[in-house]
């Protein structure tokens, strides 16, 4: 949803409103946005302001099957660490009245040399961080999907190794738990960035995949734009997702082809891209 946000409580309606005319049916909710000073969503009364977009969701026949969690160190132990960690216990608490069936949540690296000693360093404190939300994703009835993140981001944030950036990785974190509520969301454009072969890896997630992050890119950056807009395989994407047989939604995080266009530009960009949605999902679209 957050390809026409504006960081006012009242854009919200007209988002919904506009998506629904382009012809969208499932949403992601990204709580990310919304992590401001003054923001409804961490005020006192953030259970009433999200109701009411479920309640308008609802009347449009959209329905919100998603929500990208909080990014944050999770290993700081300030204060500001202390409260993004609360606030992801309020998205798993917001996608449940939402109806969000899974919140996306990205795991955290540490430096060091990435030996074996490292990576199982880095598995238990992301283990322990996952297993503090647990308990509260199960009272809610909501999943968390732990999304595969990319070495190389792009070139300006100098960031050169990412712990969860490959399938072994996600897969070894995924199987330790065993819990139906944990499972996988697979970003096409961290994908494409870490020069994965795509098709190979979703069949290696197999089953544990339970949501996606679908945009493309030039291989160098993490851009954020529509299918065919980039240069991935967009056929052995959707050939892969069907032969799985998963059964999540084709999520689109395509901020960055939207939002900076001229307002007046955007409804069409927005039919448009369920057009390129509606073709993948086809039979055989390529």
């Amino acid at each position: 949803m957050n390809v026409l946000f504006e960081p006012e409580p009242k854009s919200v309606h007209s988002a919904l409103e506009r998506l629904a005319r382009a012809g969208f049916q499932v949403l992601d909710f990204d709580f990310c946005d919304w992590l401001f000073e003054g923001s409804p969503l961490v005020g006192d009364g953030w259970e009433s302001w999200i109701k009411s977009i479920r309640q308008h969701a609802d009347r449009l026949g959209l329905q919100f099957t998603q929500m990208h969690g909080p990014i944050f160190n999770k290993f700081g132990d300030e204060e500001k660490t202390k409260w993004f960690m609360a606030m992801s216990h309020r998205a798993l608490e917001a996608a449940s009245l939402l109806g969000c069936s899974w919140v996306v949540l990205e795991l955290e690296p540490l430096p060091g040399a990435f030996d074996n000693q490292h990576l199982q360093q880095l598995k238990e404190r992301n283990i322990a961080w996952i297993a503090e939300l647990l308990p509260t994703a199960e009272r809610c009835g909501v999943g968390i999907a732990i999304e595969n993140n990319a070495d190389v981001p792009d070139r300006e944030r100098k960031r050169r190794r990412a712990y969860g950036s490959t399938p072994a990785e996600l897969i070894d974190l995924v199987d330790t738990f065993n819990h139906p509520l944990l499972g996988i969301c697979w970003d096409t454009g961290h994908a494409h960035i870490q020069r994965l072969e795509q098709a190979a890896a979703l069949k290696a997630i197999g089953k544990r995949l339970k949501a996606t992050h679908i945009q493309d890119n030039n291989g160098e950056q993490d851009q954020h734009l529509l299918p065919f807009h980039g240069t991935i395989d967009w056929q052995s994407v959707v050939t892969a997702l069907r032969e799985i047989g998963y059964e999540g939604d084709f999520v689109y995080e395509v901020h960055n082809f939207v939002r900076p266009l001229p307002d007046r530009l955007r409804d069409a960009v927005l039919r448009y891209a369920v057009e390129i949605g509606r073709f993948l999902l086809n039979e055989n679209p390529l």
